[in-house]
């Protein structure tokens, strides 16, 4: 039931309040029973503290008389109390129905009832009444509790109304509401949330979110739930997956706090967003079908990092990737059904980099007329891309090592210290440690971030996997480009696309193959492939050198890369290429075969 709160009178002072304890002489003259007079002699000064510790009103009376009443009855009477003490209710202007009504409390059992209790300066104030009498021979001592409502409304009429309005928004809202008590289990659940999972509310009363979303889902919302319980407010979205229909969720959950302001539970409101947020594609990535060994190594360690939930580093060339294996490894994780974000650093300007990031508050600089909340907020739950992560300013890198380090974080121009549950993915395409050696970046960011470090091979060293990776681009541009059917790559064009050694890595080989697409009208597609410069006499490779790696694995790596130079530089003539190189064609191809 509300409660009025009150403020101490400026005008009473304690010892007007608290006064002088009674004398043991005095109660034992009124007959008090000796049981009573005793506890109240030895703990007066502690009972007076409780008194005025409540928001409600506290009236004592003995014999007929005001002998005590408490901050909280003199705030809601607006009276003084030297105004009141030692006098009869009776000779109070407009409280004779309150000292008839009072009268009649003569049992020692509890009793309440609903009056009008009068004040000084304003309208009387309807209030709820439970009053106690304790009585000995022919003196008495009635307490009274009072709870103050409104001016105009009964008390139970307006408490009832109030819950009327509750539940029946409670019930007709399409969202899902539901509360939870400390314990983390379901005390009240609206129809709405009942019906999204075939289940009665009653049902669902007394459950965990483990009971009713599934051990995985419900683990990552009680997650949640506990940061609630400590005081935080938290957006997120999440899928569900409901009587066999996948659900995206967008949720907002607040601690539950009791008169008191202690955190007795959690309150949650549900909005169902499925139908807002198209379907995201999966990364057209696999674990399974590449060819190349190198590509292979790549999945394994993906695999086992869509697994974990640490920080990643992406590293590898342009165009190779890396963005796609980050989407791969979020489909494949625990995150999956949340959102994943994506910010190219090298794209913002470096003055709007930490607002995206980090959001801001209103009037934080020219232009942000409200609160905006950055990717970090928005990522809530799932994962955060942080592409292209060399490009970030020396002050951002500071920042994000310590929102790395503490899972929070302070929007621009704030002062609240923002938590934030996502998962960090950093790629690039510089080598760090030669940025960290000049000075560009931050040792300290760096070693944060190359906890699980995963290298995307370039296109030219995989080029086993071109003819899997065309068919799959062809099928995806042409079903973005809503084309009738899907073209197939005969024998000849696949050799061409494998005799390249692809610059631009997969971006380039999408470009042609779009292109090629564009043009086409039916039959089998043709493409524009760039040709290799058969006359350049000058070549480079470049050799992983992954941590623990044999050097028997490193020369199998640089000879089959030989092997496919020749092959290139021969116009795809194998017979050639081995003689060129003075090997047998037997030799090639065992090469050739060795890494696949």
């Amino acid at each position: 039931m509300p409660r009025r709160k009150h403020e101490v009178n400026p005008n009473i002072n304690v010892s007007e309040v608290d006064g002088n304890a009674p004398s043991e002489s005095k109660l034992k003259d009124s007959s008090v029973p000796d049981s009573i007079s005793e506890t109240l002699i030895k703990n007066w000064s502690r009972f007076i503290q409780v008194l005025d510790m409540l928001f409600d009103g506290i009236l004592i009376i003995q014999d007929g008389l005001i002998t005590r009443t408490n901050q909280g009855f003199l705030s809601m009477t607006e009276y003084k109390a030297e105004e009141i003490i030692g006098r009869k209710i009776s000779n109070l202007d407009g409280w004779k129905e309150l000292d008839l009504t009072l009268a009649k409390v003569v049992s020692e059992q509890i009793v309440s009832f609903e009056t009008v209790v009068p004040r000084k300066y304003s309208l009387p104030v309807s209030a709820t009444v439970r009053a106690l009498r304790v009585s000995s021979g022919s003196s008495s001592v009635l307490f009274a509790v009072i709870a103050g409502m409104t001016e105009n409304e009964p008390a139970s009429a307006n408490l009832l109304r109030s819950a009327e309005r509750y539940r029946s928004l409670f019930e007709s809202v399409q969202d899902l509401i539901f509360t939870k008590d400390k314990d983390l289990k379901f005390s009240d659940v609206n129809p709405a949330m009942g019906n999204t999972f075939g289940l009665p509310p009653s049902e669902i009363i007394g459950c965990t979110s483990e009971q009713i979303y599934g051990h995985e889902v419900g683990t990552r919302i009680r997650e949640w739930d506990i940061r609630v319980l400590s005081g935080e407010t938290i957006e997120d979205e999440h899928a569900v997956v409901v009587k066999g229909e996948r659900l995206i969720f967008h949720d907002i959950r607040v601690p539950i706090r009791n008169s008191a302001g202690n955190i007795v539970g959690v309150c949650g409101i549900c909005r169902n967003v499925t139908e807002r947020r198209p379907p995201e594609p999966k990364s057209s990535i696999y674990s399974y079908g590449y060819r190349s060994k190198a590509m292979k190594d790549t999945m394994e360690l993906a695999s086992q990092a869509a697994s974990k939930d640490s920080i990643l580093l992406l590293q590898g060339e342009s165009g190779s990737g890396k963005d796609h294996l980050a989407k791969w490894i979020h489909d494949h994780s625990k995150r999956f059904g949340s959102r994943f974000l994506t910010i190219n650093c090298a794209t913002v300007p470096h003055e709007l980099a930490e607002s995206e990031l980090f959001g801001h508050e209103s009037g934080a600089f020219t232009g942000a007329a409200s609160r905006k909340r950055g990717l970090l907020e928005l990522a809530e739950g799932g994962t955060l891309l942080l592409n292209e992560i060399g490009e970030l300013s020396p002050s951002l890198q500071s920042k994000l090592l310590v929102f790395l380090d503490t899972k929070s974080f302070h929007r621009l121009g704030g002062e609240k210290n923002v938590h934030v549950d996502a998962r960090i993915v950093a790629a690039t395409h510089r080598d760090l440690e030669e940025e960290v050696s000049a000075g560009r970046f931050s040792k300290a960011l760096f070693y944060r971030l190359n906890v699980f470090p995963i290298l995307v091979p370039p296109l030219r060293n995989r080029i086993e996997d071109i003819p899997m990776l065309s068919r799959e681009l062809i099928a995806k541009v042409a079903m973005e480009m809503n084309l009738s059917g899907i073209p197939r790559l005969d024998g000849e064009t696949l050799k061409e696309l494998t005799l390249y050694d692809w610059p631009g890595n997969v971006r380039e080989l999408r470009n042609v193959l779009e292109k090629g697409l564009i043009l086409w009208q039916s039959g089998r597609l043709k493409l524009d492939v760039p040709s290799p410069d058969l006359q350049t006499e000058d070549w480079f490779l470049r050799v992983d050198m992954p941590p623990g790696a044999k050097l028997s694995e490193l020369t199998k790596g640089v000879v089959r890369s030989i092997c496919v130079e020749a092959i290139r530089r021969n116009g795809g003539n194998r017979s050639a290429a081995a003689r060129s190189i003075g090997i047998s064609r037997d030799s090639l191809y065992r090469h050739l075969r060795r890494d696949s």
